[in-house]
């Protein structure tokens, strides 16, 4: 299957990861409040934290090592079962030190019952194995199951929370979501694996699956952690602040996440095969998908950011808009921090270098957390989370130039600075005379930026990537 192909599937699969929620969230928002919607948010970023200590590095393993033999199915199977295993004593490890904390902790005791529900989506994440599914590109399945699953959510939602006394049921309702993957895909791996205790091998993969999981454990520190931190040093008001500044930013990013997903083994392979040449071409593609999608939504975000967050969770989250301004730039930053690290570093098998870039952002994360957070609450992890990840992404490129010739595209980023200039100030003038919090507004300026990127892309960037995006939109496709 076509990287094109690929990354469409994956594009769906990623935006409604965050998009269904964006359908369920603004109902969420005001049917719970933001003291409900930081509860939730609080408890589940601990379990996700957990979640990463449970899967360390075997999403990065698991994709690397099966697409190195997608046509050989007992092998496939040995790999598959030794990782499983791999997998499922870090996760034992996990749920002891969740149910440890839940005792031992003070500020966790009040959500006691929100975490012993959590425990069921730590280890059912187990089972979940899309490791397995990515490295054989299987994308059409992930794709069509988790939209289904999401349906199902999504009607759960409206149905069942109706006040703000169901934060349990929302709880529970979203573990359900992880629950139900996890049973289908059970099921459906053994379609490409049979799991056996007779050829389990640790050892190859101990070294890579810890410092690739210690790597994911410190860069968590600027965004799981960072919540977690922020409701012990704060409280739960601040933590619903934060999440829904950080909401939107998450659909975003995905996009660009989709597209590292389905690179990722493809590059790793082009690397195995000595096809040096087309994997530099790859990575440029990678800075063109960035800049496409990056400088059109930073834009559109930062100048109407207020407007957004009022359409979307109504009254009451007006502390979300400060912090959600701060991140938006972080489109950019991470975008390029992906390409530097899951496309260059960790197919050429950097891992030790990715690690200690890791802990530098880790370190600068703790330090400033600990200056900034109590005094300035979701602006302050915003600030954090910028610091962390531009220090992360700057190691990351000077590190890749120490060893590589890494051609940056500075000409195509003036282009686009130069291209989006009049949007911005259109942007502007109608966010300062005509105001916020008018959906309307919203929606007419919005299509005006998506005219003007149609037009701009079409007359004078003419990126690869718009071109691609417009072979997958029927319409339009048929149209040209």
């Amino acid at each position: 299957m076509s990287i094109k192909r690929n990354f469409a599937y994956s594009s769906i699969l990623t935006i409604s990861s965050y998009l269904f929620p964006l359908i369920t969230y603004p109902y969420v928002s005001r049917t719970l409040g933001v003291s409900g919607i930081g509860i939730v948010n609080f408890v589940d970023s601990i379990i996700d934290y957990a979640i990463l200590i449970s899967m360390m590095g075997i999403s990065i393993v698991g994709i690397r090592e099966i697409a190195s033999c997608k046509n050989d199915k007992e092998k496939r199977s040995n790999i598959f079962s030794s990782l499983l295993v791999l997998n499922s004593i870090s996760t034992i490890i996990a749920i002891i030190i969740v149910a440890m904390a839940m005792f031992i902790i003070p500020q966790l005791q009040p959500y006691k019952e929100l975490l012993s529900v959590g425990l069921c989506k730590l280890l059912m994440n187990l089972f979940l194995t899309e490791w397995l599914f990515i490295g054989m590109e299987d994308f059409p399945y992930i794709t069509k199951r988790s939209l289904f699953v999401k349906c199902i959510y999504i009607a759960s939602i409206f149905i069942f929370i109706q006040d703000k006394t169901n934060i349990s049921t929302y709880y529970i309702l979203t573990v359900s979501s992880v629950v139900i993957n996890a049973l289908i895909n059970i099921r459906y791996a053994r379609r490409f694996v049979h799991f056996s205790f007779k050829n389990i091998k640790l050892k190859p993969y101990l070294k890579i699956y810890f410092s690739n999981g210690f790597y994911k454990l410190v860069t968590s520190l600027y965004l799981s952690l960072n919540i977690a931190w922020l409701g012990i040093i704060t409280d739960t008001i601040q933590v619903g602040y934060y999440t829904t500044a950080t909401k939107l930013y998450t659909i975003i990013i995905a996009l660009f996440t989709a597209f590292t997903s389905v690179m990722l083994p493809r590059l790793s392979s082009l690397l195995s095969e000595g096809k040096t040449t087309e994997f530099w071409q790859k990575i440029q593609l990678s800075f063109e998908a960035i800049l496409f999608f990056s400088f059109p939504v930073i834009t559109f975000c930062i100048i109407n950011g207020d407007s957004i967050l009022s359409v979307l969770v109504g009254k009451g989250f007006e502390g979300s808009y400060l912090p959600f301004r701060l991140i938006m730039p972080l489109i950019l930053v991470i975008g390029f921090s992906q390409i530097f690290v899951l496309q260059i570093l960790l197919p050429m098998k950097k891992d030790n270098i990715v690690l200690r870039n890791a802990i530098i952002g880790a370190l600068t994360s703790i330090i400033i957390n600990l200056i900034i957070v109590k005094h300035l609450g979701a602006v302050g992890s915003a600030i954090t989370w910028i610091c962390s990840e531009s220090i992360v992404a700057i190691a990351s490129y000077v590190t890749i130039c120490s060893f590589s010739k890494l051609n940056l595209p500075y000409k195509r980023f003036l282009e686009y600075l130069a291209a989006y200039t009049p949007i911005v100030i259109f942007l502007l003038i109608s966010h300062y005379y005509l105001g916020y919090n008018n959906l309307l507004l919203l929606a007419i300026t919005g299509g005006v930026a998506l005219i003007y990127t149609f037009i701009i892309q079409k007359k004078y960037l003419k990126s690869e990537i718009f071109y691609i995006t417009l072979n997958h939109i029927p319409i339009i496709k048929n149209y040209n």
